[in-house]
């Protein structure tokens, strides 16, 4: 599954993914302004989605981002 950024986000739409869901995390795609990482950037837990260790400002116990319908 691919993560394209929505008409709500800072730098717009694209038709480029920018992340790719694997298991429970997410890793930056090739659509990805900083390139595509072998690191997981995010980690998805009840619908949270928090900074994982790939993330360049490091990982948090806060969610950064909330998974809806």
């Amino acid at each position: 599954m691919k993560v394209y950024p929505d008409y709500g986000h800072p730098k717009g739409m694209t038709g480029q993914p920018w992340f790719a869901i694997r298991s429970d995390k997410l890793y930056p795609d090739y659509g990805h302004p900083g390139g595509s990482s072998g690191q997981p950037w995010f980690k998805i837990k009840n619908n949270k989605v928090y900074p994982d260790y790939g993330h360049p400002e490091g990982m948090s116990g806060q969610p950064w981002f909330e998974m809806r319908s």
